[in-house]
């Protein structure tokens, strides 16, 4: 007698086998580390997304990654604690926020930023949800375009202001410009800041915009919602400040501002590159003071498989025996021994922080890690946020 379950045809064998083979969660990807380590978990959080826990007593080092597969519709954003560039949030905290609308996967802390006024400016270009919240610099940038895919790049703001006959250059976008022309919307924040000498010229409406305000004091002014602030620094060229204070009340010019070589959905800075085309940077030897390139806790975001491959990871510092952080040149070449071709160093130190999902507790987002800070956790300028969805934004 032949059991119903024993009886398959020949043919649908190879079919079957072939379905099995791919309901099986991915093999992860094997890792042949630059050092030796005595503990590897993986653990798949969702399909298309891995942890991985590293422990090196050589480093000592506690290594925490996550690996997104970003064309299995997860999104990487730029997110921010405040409507402006000024502020710090918890990178859990922002995250956690995010999550009361979105399916939050995990996340790490973001670019470096301001510790003096104004206070926890990126200090790099941030792009959230395509507004341009803070504009770039020559520094690299870690950013997403419209179909989601990653790339490690730099940016440059394009931009040009018609006074009259004269046609001026804007250096900055929400973004000091001490010697030339900065232009601030409302994606900046509510106002200004303080700037001596500096020209400031209020703009209400778009291409005509309309002067509503010339100002030439220190304190600031505020950002039309519908407008923009022209900014010429107190060593901008002697024509272009002439330009501005010879606008009067009621005056309509037109501007441009763009991002170049292309605008980014999504983009959050950081320094130094580590790697490009998987051979490691010069700039982990040279990049700031010693101290900076020395082992520190550290953030890093690698791209891999064309864009397709994000890789996250952080590496706890400064809490000897546990873990005593990396060097630039030791980060590197772990990102490469994760699989990044392109990796880029983002905020470290006390910033460090990885966040994730508990498969086991759905909904539940916790910090992996351990933060270096006696006083925890550190708020931060921007992070970068991994969400279920294709498409970014919804």
């Amino acid at each position: 007698m032949i059991r119903a379950a024993q009886w398959v045809p020949r043919l649908l064998v190879p079919a079957l086998l072939a379905a099995c083979a791919r309901a099986r969660p991915p093999v992860p990807r094997p890792l042949a580390l630059p050092f030796a380590a005595d503990t590897l978990r993986t653990q798949q959080l969702r399909p298309g997304v891995l942890s991985r826990f590293i422990y090196a007593p050589s480093g000592p080092w506690a290594i925490h990654v996550l690996e997104i597969d970003l064309d299995r519709c997860y999104s990487a954003l730029a997110v921010k604690g405040a409507n402006g560039a000024i502020g710090r949030t918890k990178t859990s905290t922002l995250l956690r926020e995010l999550a009361a609308t979105r399916d939050v996967i995990g996340g790490v802390n973001a670019d470096f930023f301001s510790l003096a006024a104004p206070l926890g400016v990126p200090v790099g270009a941030l792009v959230s949800n395509g507004r341009v919240v803070t504009g770039p610099t020559v520094q690299p940038v870690l950013a997403f375009d419209a179909a989601g895919m990653a790339s490690i790049t730099t940016v440059r703001s394009v931009g040009s202001a018609f006074l009259g006959a004269q046609v001026v250059d804007i250096a900055g976008w929400n973004r000091a410009a001490p010697r030339g022309l900065a232009l601030f919307d409302a994606a900046w924040g509510l106002s200004t800041d303080t700037a001596t000498a500096a020209i400031e010229v209020v703009l209400t409406g778009h291409n005509p915009s309309r002067v509503a305000a010339i100002d030439t004091t220190t304190a600031g002014v505020l950002i039309p919602t519908d407008g923009a602030v022209l900014v010429a620094g107190r060593n901008a060229p002697e024509n272009v400040r002439a330009g501005l204070l010879a606008l009067k009340v009621g005056d309509t010019i037109r501007t441009t501002m763009s991002l170049a070589p292309f605008q980014p959905r999504e983009a959050v800075g950081g320094r130094p590159l580590l790697l490009r085309d998987s051979v490691v940077s010069s700039a982990v030897d040279t990049s700031g003071q010693a101290s900076f390139i020395a082992r520190n806790p550290r953030t890093a975001a690698g791209v891999a498989r064309n864009g397709k491959r994000l890789i996250l990871a952080v590496v706890d510092g400064r809490q000897a025996p546990y873990s005593d952080g990396m060097s630039l040149r030791e980060l590197a070449n772990l990102m490469r021994a994760l699989g990044a071709r392109d990796a880029l160093n983002l905020d470290g130190g006390g910033s460090t922080t990885l966040v994730y999902t508990d498969p086991d507790s759905p909904g539940a987002l916790r910090v992996a890690n351990r933060p270096s800070d006696k006083e925890g956790e550190r708020a931060v300028g921007d992070a970068l946020a991994i969400v279920r969805g294709c498409g970014g934004r919804q």
